[in-house]
């Protein structure tokens, strides 16, 4: 992921992400005048969210580019750069969208979040699963993320001491101009690592995305969130 590098063009090519932290929020709003610490906030989409439904929230990125973003454009929140992989501070309740996927462990994370919760303290979760971008995935292979399904995820939520009271997953198919459209709104999101393919190589990957993958006005690319609305156990 390279959203430190990409925080600037984040916004205007995010356009799922910013959808599901928006549902993730009407999901399993928080009572008003609750304060929530939210982990990888990006720019602010679950955020702003969050602070409409009377919230407070303290947003945590572990990009400075992007927390400098988000407190220009979402101001009522508070802002600070933090490591949502390894020990975070006590929190009395926790939000997190679009961040649990990039962790190598997620199993450990969670065990963290469990560790800055008290018993009964909320987590509000949002996490890509499969079937996301999988026209993607069938043609190049899982890439630098483990995509785990609904079921995977819940165990993992399970063995870290969470008890999910809510869950489900959205689907949505995003329409692209064609292959190289969506290619570049996935670049300029930061949602890409290094590149993995030659030139002749990543020509071969876009005709084949756009003949496999056609519609009348265009390409699909079908986008799936999980949303978990969970408590820490004792």
């Amino acid at each position: 992921m390279r959203f430190e590098e990409r925080a600037e063009s984040y916004d205007a090519h995010a356009a799922p992400q910013k959808r599901f932290a928006e549902a993730l929020a009407a999901f399993a709003p928080f009572r008003r005048g609750v304060r929530v610490t939210e982990l990888g906030a990006g720019t602010g989409f679950l955020t702003s969210a969050l602070l409409a439904q009377g919230v407070n929230v303290d947003a945590t990125d572990a990009s400075p580019a992007m927390v400098e973003l988000g407190r220009q454009s979402v101001p009522a929140a508070n802002w600070s750069v933090r490591n949502a992989f390894g020990p975070i501070e006590k929190a009395g309740a926790l939000a997190s969208t679009g961040l649990l996927h990039w962790a190598a462990d997620p199993a450990a994370v969670l065990r963290h979040w469990r560790a800055a919760l008290p018993t009964g303290g909320r987590l509000l979760l949002g996490v890509p699963c499969d079937p996301c971008l999988n026209e993607l995935r069938d043609l190049i292979g899982e890439g630098p993320v483990r995509w785990r399904d609904e079921a995977q995820w819940l165990a993992l939520l399970k063995a870290a001491n969470f008890d999910v009271h809510a869950h489900g997953v959205l689907e949505s198919e995003e329409i692209y101009p064609s292959a190289i459209d969506f290619f570049r709104h996935l670049h300029r999101s930061g949602v890409t690592g290094d590149p993995r393919l030659s030139p002749s190589e990543l020509k071969s990957l876009l005709r084949d995305y756009d003949r496999l993958n056609a519609r009348p006005d265009g390409v699909v690319a079908t986008w799936a969130w999980l949303l978990v609305d969970a408590t820490a156990r004792a």
